[in-house]
C-alpha cells in the first residue's frame, strides 16, 4: 500500500499589507532565513530542511516559476485564516521560544490543550512543541 509522508515545503498564503511584520517574525523571532524575495513572493527556510514560500496578494509568478500566479485574487478573511490549517512548530527550549513568541505580540489562541497555540502575523495558527516530546496522545496511539 502507498503512504504518503509531511514534505519539507509549504506554501502560505499571506495579505501584503502585513510582510515586514512577517518578515520579522519568521526571520528574527522564529530564525528563518530568507532565502529569495520576489514582489508576490518570499522564500525561508526554517532550520536545516524545512522551506515555506509567503505567498503576498496576487502575483506574475516572475521568470523563476514562470506561469505560476501565486495567491488567489480575493485574500481570505481574518476569520477564515483562523479556520485554516494549524501548523506544528517544534523547538528544543519551549520555554524560551515561547516567551519569544508572546514578546512579539502574536495573538495566543485559548486551546484547551497545555501546549501554546498562536497566530502568527499573517494568520496561520502554530503549536508549538518540544523536539523528543512525546506526542502520541495526538496520534490516536494511547
Amino acid at each position: 500500500m502507498a503512504k504518503a509522508f509531511l514534505g519539507n515545503h509549504s506554501a502560505i498564503r499571506v495579505r501584503r499589507a502585513e510582510r515586514e511584520r512577517i518578515r520579522q517574525f519568521y526571520r528574527d523571532v522564529l530564525g528563518c532565513q530568507i532565502t529569495r524575495e520576489l514582489d508576490d513572493k518570499d522564500d525561508l527556510r526554517m532550520g536545516d530542511d524545512f522551506h515555506i514560500a509567503l505567498l503576498y496578494d496576487t502575483g506574475d509568478g516572475r521568470e523563476v516559476d514562470k506561469g505560476v500566479t501565486y495567491a488567489a485574487e480575493d485574500p481570505l478573511s481574518h476569520d477564515d485564516f483562523l479556520k485554516a490549517t494549524f501548523l506544528e512548530l517544534k523547538t528544543e527550549n519551549v520555554e524560551e521560544m515561547r516567551q519569544k513568541i508572546a514578546a512579539f505580540g502574536v495573538k495566543v489562541l485559548d486551546v484547551p490543550d497545555p501546549h501554546l497555540y498562536f497566530q502568527a502575523p499573517g494568520g496561520q495558527v502554530w503549536r508549538l512543541v518540544g523536539i523528543g516530546e512525546d506526542l502520541s496522545k495526538y496520534e490516536g496511539n494511547r
